[in-house]
């Protein structure tokens, strides 16, 4: 009873799981937000060509438009499994400000790409599931299926560039 050899070891072995689980919990929610900044990012400069016209200017088509989009974080992101979605917008208030989820997923089936014309409210939302590496934080994320949902948006009225309009539009 007062062999006290093996205490340290006990009382790391009740300490220890928490303690490693929490840290590997914070790392990895470092890691998402670090996604997270790099994403929005990557929307906001995209936008700004949108907001300028030079996206109508191009006439480029919805691939080409995601391709700029990844070239910015293809390194770090799989590209296919971006959802965008492009379109203008009557009033501010009219712009969702929640995540289109069914099923726990992101629901894209209503997204569309539509850079607007010339003064138009325009709304550029992309979105990106990330799968959470851990069990445990992948069981306490219940509305979407296990994933973190990354996303970046940016909202504008483009600027007045005169009557240039994409031809490419599918909404």
């Amino acid at each position: 009873m007062r062999d006290r050899s093996g205490v340290a070891a006990v009382e790391f072995a009740f300490v220890g799981l928490p303690l490693f689980a929490m840290i590997f919990a914070i790392i990895e929610s470092a890691g998402i937000s670090a996604v997270g900044v790099l994403l929005n990012t990557a929307v906001d400069g995209v936008a700004r060509q949108v907001l300028t016209g030079q996206v109508q200017k191009a006439d480029i088509s919805e691939e080409v438009f995601r391709q700029r989009i990844c070239t910015e974080v293809d390194f770090i992101l799989d590209c296919s499994k971006l959802k965008i979605d492009l379109r203008t917008f009557p009033t501010y208030k009219a712009i969702p400000v929640d995540a289109p989820m069914q099923l726990r997923r992101i629901d894209d089936s209503d997204f569309c790409f539509d850079p607007g014309g010339a003064s138009s409210i325009t709304v550029l939302r992309v979105f990106y599931e990330w799968p959470w590496s851990a069990a445990f934080l992948s069981n306490l994320a219940t509305d979407t299926d296990g994933n973190a949902v990354i996303f970046g948006m940016s909202a504008f009225m483009n600027e007045p560039f005169g009557d240039l309009a994409s031809s490419r539009t599918t909404c």
